[in-house]
């Protein structure tokens, strides 16, 4: 697990969220990430399966944290 500490915190479900943890990316989260069309969606997406957490709760995040999140996952895939 990869933790990110999220510049600015988010709310989900009534709790504020001030870190990601982020597991490594399984083949199983790619099929479900492919099923998606555009980069964005698919991005959101495989956030949402890597950390838990909703896909509404992965589009409050402040963009420079998608950003950081994203650099993480990607950095999975190399």
């Amino acid at each position: 697990m990869e933790k990110i500490t999220l510049a600015y915190p988010i709310e989900d479900e009534g709790k504020q969220i001030s870190t990601l943890e982020l597991r490594r990316a399984r083949v199983a989260d790619l099929e479900v990430m492919e099923r998606e069309s555009g980069n964005m969606a698919k991005s959101i997406v495989l956030l949402s399966q890597l950390s838990g957490l909703s896909t509404d709760a992965i589009r409050q995040l402040d963009a420079a944290d998608f950003d950081a999140a994203s650099e993480q996952v990607a950095g999975f895939l190399a």
